[in-house]
């Protein structure tokens, strides 16, 4: 059933904009769309929703202005993030210290790690896997920007496999908001230098059911990762 198309609130009552925007942040809320996904274009979305372009596009601009949606020119409009804690979670992060967020991490890394490999299924194997290989194929190809992706994918995917979504939001506003403190030149290096790294061991640990073995690595890598930031020269690029 349409919408009355009136967009402006009379004497109190809300107005139809209002109402498309608690709907769009009620389906992406409930997962009908993830984060980074793209929402259906404007003639699809405005039909599902019973409005016209105007009210619509109101809502939307709402949603941007907000932080849920960004728009990207020519490609389309897409999930920022999920709920407002969220970004307020990401709004605390920006311009952290690389050192607290490797602290911050250390708090979430390793436990999870733990709970990975206790709960970890054949999906999480087969994620955590293709990460590991795209992070290889990045490392050795030099690509910095791969590299940071698959890097990211693959620490995502150890604490997606702990089956805990409160555990799962939390790390996924810190790896958008910090990605740029969370892999270093140095880091590079090793992978592509080398057949097997700390990531590898990971994942064996991880398959393995080894739990306290999962919490030593996990441990580890951040210890690698601090240490390379208290070798970074001052003015050096990147992370």
């Amino acid at each position: 059933m349409f919408r009355n198309e009136d967009t402006m609130a009379v004497n109190g009552r809300r107005s139809v904009v209002d109402d498309a925007i608690d709907d769009i942040r009620l389906r992406i809320r409930q997962g009908e769309w993830g984060l980074g996904d793209r929402i259906p274009p404007e003639p699809e979305l405005g039909k599902a929703l019973g409005l016209s372009r105007a009210p619509l596009r109101e809502a939307l601009r709402a949603l941007v202005h907000a932080g849920l949606l960004v728009t990207r020119q020519g490609d389309g409009t897409f999930v920022a993030a999920v709920d407002e804690q969220e970004i307020a979670l990401r709004k605390g992060f920006q311009g952290a210290d690389p050192f607290e967020a490797i602290e911050v991490r250390r708090s979430l890394d390793v436990p999870a790690a733990a709970l990975a490999a206790q709960r970890r299924d054949q999906a999480d194997l087969d994620k955590l896997q293709d990460a590991l290989d795209r992070r290889r194929a990045a490392a050795e190809a030099n690509d910095d920007d791969g590299f940071r992706e698959a890097d990211i994918d693959f620490h995502r995917a150890v604490v997606e496999a702990a089956h805990n979504q409160l555990l799962a939001g939390i790390y996924g506003s810190l790896a958008a908001t910090i990605d740029g403190s969370w892999t270093s030149t140095a880091g590079l290096h090793r992978a592509a230098e080398s057949e097997h790294d700390s990531h590898d061991d990971l994942f064996e640990a991880i398959r393995d059911n080894a739990a306290q073995e999962a919490m030593l690595v996990a441990g580890a890598i951040l210890d690698n990762q601090a240490s390379d930031l208290e070798d970074k020269p001052a003015h050096s690029p990147g992370a």
